[in-house]
């Protein structure tokens, strides 16, 4: 293991970021011994008291094209490790039974879980939405893979490079505004449309396990949760709207936009006291859930992606 494989994390232009990274950071090593590397950019550097909590503080060279969330597209040339699990800043790791995942994944060159899908409503959060078909006919392509990009394992190799590439031509291209939307900062996009379609160009499916065996567990729509560091227990119970509850199950939680608030700063804070930091400064962060979300397909449902 060693250096071969570790967690790959980012923090760019707003120092909040850095402070989540941490807490990821805190989580990571609480559950287990596999590295954390910080790749930070947009003017932020990383204080020297907290710089022992990465295994690597990597400086992301200067790139004017690229805002937020869209600085994923270079993962594979910023991280250190031959086998990358990276993470959200806003995710916590919550159960040593990660050591699953790295174990499943060996071998796979890229892997998110989620859905295909080329028919309907697709990447919808409060900032817009897109239509799944409509995106299909204008690539001329079968499927979008259809994922929350908290969380994306990736090898070091030609396979994933082409992945990375074809999501920064898609980016690059004449069709931006078509694929995704304007996102939290100036300038910056949803990047899950350009990854969903740049997969679905490629023919890689997301994998699609059991919503009680997941890696990450998102937090939208959350009426009632388990969430226990000590234990390693993660589960919810989610109300999509126009459906039926139903429960699911993970080691990573992905605390969309911090909702809900009064689930995480709890479980950053112990986090927190356990390392002698300062606990956070709650009125620094609004809950506004803006991470693209979409609608998993119930008991059974295909959401239709064409052959």
């Amino acid at each position: 293991m060693a250096e071969t494989e570790g967690y790959v994390v980012l923090a760019f232009d707003d120092s909040r970021y850095l402070d989540l990274a941490v807490n990821l950071a805190l989580s990571v090593r609480r559950a287990e011994t596999r590295p954390i590397s910080v790749v930070v950019g947009g003017g932020l550097t990383v204080p020297d008291r907290l710089r022992p909590l990465f295994d690597r503080v990597i400086a992301a060279p200067a790139d004017g094209t690229l805002r937020g969330a869209m600085n994923k597209l270079s993962l594979a040339a910023l991280s250190p490790y031959g086998r990358t699990l990276y993470l959200d800043s806003d995710c916590l790791l919550f159960s040593p039974r990660i050591a699953f995942f790295w174990q499943k994944y060996r071998g796979r060159a890229f892997v998110v879980e989620g859905h295909k899908q080329s028919t309907g409503p697709v990447f919808a959060c409060s900032l817009g939405e897109k239509d799944a078909g409509a995106l299909c006919r204008l690539l001329n392509i079968p499927f979008l893979s259809v994922f929350n990009a908290g969380a994306i394992y990736f090898e070091r190799g030609s396979e994933a490079d082409r992945v990375f590439a074809a999501a920064r031509a898609l980016y690059d291209g004449p069709h931006r505004d078509e694929i995704s939307y304007r996102y939290k900062h100036a300038g910056e996009y949803a990047d899950e449309p350009f990854f969903g379609a740049a997969l679905g160009q490629l023919g890689i499916a997301p994998d699609e396990p059991p919503a009680t065996q997941r890696l990450q567990v998102t937090t939208p729509n959350i009426t009632d949760a388990v969430m226990d560091i000590d234990t390693g227990d993660l589960r919810v119970v989610k109300q999509p709207p126009g459906a039926k509850p139903r429960v699911w199950g993970g080691v990573v939680g992905h605390f969309c936009g911090l909702a809900p608030m009064d689930r995480y700063f709890p479980l950053a804070d112990k986090l927190r006291k356990e390392a002698h930091l300062p606990a956070m400064d709650r009125s620094l962060f609004n809950p506004v859930v803006l991470t693209a979300g979409h609608r998993e397909p119930e008991n059974g449902e295909v959401i239709k992606a064409r052959s």
